[in-house]
């Protein structure tokens, strides 16, 4: 009697914790939407830093250098502005 009072309150409480987390959970939608406009306006600025970085390799190359990794960072700068306008449409 004693181990099914025990799983009782056990599965109650675990049942709360549950509750009490799906209730405190923030929408995930509001939080971006409120931080979409800094969230784009980094976006650009990353993007413009990364086009000067791989606009100067490019420039200093002397045939020596693919600047491959100043690419990769225009690239992957892209990428997180793309993702900052498709948020930007969604908030709207």
């Amino acid at each position: 009697m004693i181990r099914v009072a025990v799983k009782s309150r056990s599965h109650c409480l675990s049942g709360g914790l549950v509750a009490l987390a799906l209730l405190t959970v923030p929408n995930a939608d509001k939080i971006d939407c409120s931080n979409v406009a800094d969230r784009y306006k980094a976006a650009v600025a990353q993007i413009v830093d990364a086009l000067r970085s791989y606009a100067t390799c490019v420039a200093a190359s002397d045939k020596r250098d693919d600047c491959a990794a100043e690419m990769q960072a225009l690239d992957d700068a892209h990428d997180d502005f793309a993702d900052a306008v498709a948020d930007s449409k969604s908030c709207r």
